[in-house]
């Protein structure tokens, strides 16, 4: 038993230690375009056609990374990347016909996101474990949660809380109040129901328009 937990933990330290592309090569990113004195005054869609402005985790308010946390996955540094108490968990309650209960880990939504897997069956979802548990052995939590915070969907084609703290609040991710962070942390779990709760159509209207001037 020894030995297999040795092999086994060889096994991830190698995976890790390979060379292998950052995520932020796997994803495209719009293009801003920066005044003088720090502004951004244009921003461009990325080739896949969404307004993603990829942000390092160290730019990002501590709160809002706090927020997303306890909203989406308050184990996160604790689990492999999945959690089967949440899967058994959410196919209880779904096969009792109650409301859906997500059981994803913020690794199984970048891997979800990443490799655009359609979740809503068995063979989905079993993709989706086992990408998760990939994207874990070759990646570190930081890796995957600055991954998740620049992939995570905030209605129509924006990704990213980069852009949408932008689009909603006017202003940086660095800089976005307790308040501010906890209402975007909730816009992904249903992105087109909630995104631009707040604002009025005019002024989601207005705000996507700058984005695309």
């Amino acid at each position: 038993m020894k030995w297999t937990f040795g092999a086994i933990a060889t096994l991830v330290l190698l995976l890790r230690l390979w060379p292998h592309a950052p995520l932020t090569e796997r994803v495209p990113a719009s293009t801003g375009v920066w005044s003088a004195d720090g502004e951004l005054l244009r921003v461009t869609l990325a080739p896949d056609d969404q307004y993603r402005l990829w942000t390092p985790l160290s730019q990002m308010s501590p709160a809002l990374v706090s927020a997303f946390l306890l909203k989406e996955d308050r184990w996160f540094y604790w689990h492999p990347g999945v959690s089967p108490a949440a899967l058994v968990r959410a196919g209880f309650r779904t096969y009792r016909g109650e409301s859906r209960q997500g059981g994803s880990t913020i690794t199984m939504q970048v891997a979800r996101l990443l490799y655009r897997l359609r979740t809503r069956t068995v063979r989905g979802k079993l993709e989706q474990i086992a990408a998760a548990l990939w994207l874990e052995s070759r990646y570190s939590k930081r890796d995957l949660l600055e991954a998740y915070l620049n992939l995570a969907p905030f209605g129509g084609n924006l990704q990213g809380v980069e852009a949408a703290s932008r689009v909603y609040f006017g202003k940086a991710a660095a800089h976005v109040s307790l308040g501010e962070a906890v209402t975007l942390a909730v816009i992904p779990q249903s992105p087109q129901a909630r995104a631009g709760r707040g604002l009025s159509p005019h002024q989601l209207l207005e705000a996507r328009a700058r984005l695309a001037a």
